[in-house]
């Protein structure tokens, strides 16, 4: 029943900044036009990526507070090494992206027009990687613990605001630069939440680094970081290409579902948040396997009736959240994303499964074939079917991961059994 309860405080935390997000990116929507909300939406798909910068840092501390979880000595070097590290690495990472603003904004088609508007916004939001990843460092501690009341009461908070305060901002004045304002603000007031909670275990550290220590996070980070470096591509890249071949103005049409799509992945994700620790600590083959079943059915239970009536009413959903434009537009879009979203969402039992038993090089190895092949299929996809074929090129890249990601777990599981 702990799993229960964990992936309920985990979804918890998700609760009031939906209900702020789903009001606030509609009105976003309206008042900046497709372009700008296009280029809005990748904007924080940059900051999403900016994750390669923590090295897999953020899921290896999951991993290793809940394998030392009773050892002090152990607990500060992981804290300090990875903080240290994580200050230096992602503040080098933000010059090096506030440099190459002009040549992503070229990259993205922008209209004339917004191209100054675009390139002001994009040189404040890279401010806020450091912080982002820093926010994401700590609570790790908090998740390692398995403390997800803590974890998911910043997260509300945090989230609340940094979902809301674009949409107050463009009220003021409605421009890009206003709303990337707000999201920036947004993450330093949560930042600021999670230093008050995890304060005194980040001070007793006393931000000093440990070469042995970090060589031990980044030997499991290392594989994440590929994950990292791959896994946002093939989430975000559709958006990028669209942008590419048919113009930043019609890609508000295909980023409004997956906005949406992205939303409903809070449902899956807490699930496996609150599965990685208890795997990661499982001792016995039996209970781990237990575990694992117990997972699928209880993610095929939250998710299918989403996606069954997201399919059903798209059209009226997206209506009502976006208006007329975007019903006419993207309703289609919606329902074939909603179809890969199930299978991505049971796909994250596997791959917990496999990285809690510290074989992310697989899933990392697994990606980097994925690559290249999904590509080549999102860029024909795209140039000869426009925005619907963007949606089937990730429809079936998630299809086909699930079930590969589902055949390594049963050999690892399988082949794990005598250390379990």
């Amino acid at each position: 029943m702990s799993l229960i309860k964990n992936s309920i405080w985990n979804l918890s935390g998700y609760v009031i900044p939906t209900i702020i997000a789903i009001p606030a990116l509609g009105y976003l929507a309206r008042e900046l036009g497709p372009e700008l909300f296009g280029i809005y939406t990748l904007a924080i798909a940059i900051v999403g990526y900016a994750g390669i910068f923590d090295v897999g840092l953020t899921r290896a501390i999951v991993r290793e507070i809940a394998l030392y979880r009773n050892d002090i000595e152990e607990r500060k070097k992981i804290i300090s090494t990875s903080t240290v590290f994580i200050i230096i690495f992602s503040s080098a990472g933000m010059f090096a992206l506030y440099i190459f603003i002009p040549n992503i904004v070229k990259l993205l088609s922008v209209s004339a027009l917004h191209i100054v508007e675009v390139e002001s916004a994009l040189k404040i939001l890279v401010f806020s990687i450091p912080v982002f990843l820093l926010n994401q460092l700590w609570m790790a501690i908090l998740e390692g613990d398995e403390k997800f009341p803590i974890v998911n009461f910043q997260r509300s908070i945090g989230s609340s605001i940094i979902a809301g305060l674009p949409a107050l901002l463009i009220i003021y004045h409605n421009n890009l630069v206003n709303a990337i304002i707000g999201l920036v603000i947004g993450r330093v007031i949560s930042l600021f939440i999670a230093f008050i909670i995890v304060r005194k275990e980040v001070i007793k550290s006393k931000l000093s680094f440990h070469p042995i220590t970090f060589k031990r996070l980044i030997f499991f980070g290392g594989w994440i970081t590929v994950s990292n470096i791959i896994s946002p591509i093939m989430v975000y890249f559709d958006r990028f290409v669209i942008s590419s071949i048919l113009g930043a103005k019609v890609v508000g049409f295909y980023t409004a579902p997956s906005e949406a799509i992205g939303r409903l992945g809070l449902l899956p994700g807490a699930l496996s948040r609150a599965v990685f620790p208890r795997l990661s600590n499982i001792k016995s083959h039996e209970d781990f396997n237990t575990q694992l079943k117990f997972s699928f059915k209880l993610m095929i239970a939250g998710c299918l009736p989403v996606v069954v009536l997201g399919i059903i009413f798209s059209d009226k959903i997206l209506l009502l959240w976006m208006g007329e434009e975007y019903a006419k537009n993207s309703s289609l879009i919606l329902s074939i994303l909603l179809v890969g979203f199930f299978f991505n969402s049971l796909a994250q039992i596997p791959f917990t499964a496999i990285q809690s038993l510290g074989k992310a090089k697989l899933t990392a190895l697994l990606h980097c074939l994925e690559i290249l092949p999904y590509l080549v299929l999102l860029y024909f996809f795209v140039h000869s079917y426009g925005l619907i074929g963007a949606a089937y090129a990730w429809s079936i890249r998630v299809i086909i991961d699930f079930l590969l990601l589902l055949v390594i777990s049963n050999k690892c599981v399988s082949r794990n059994r005598k250390n379990l």
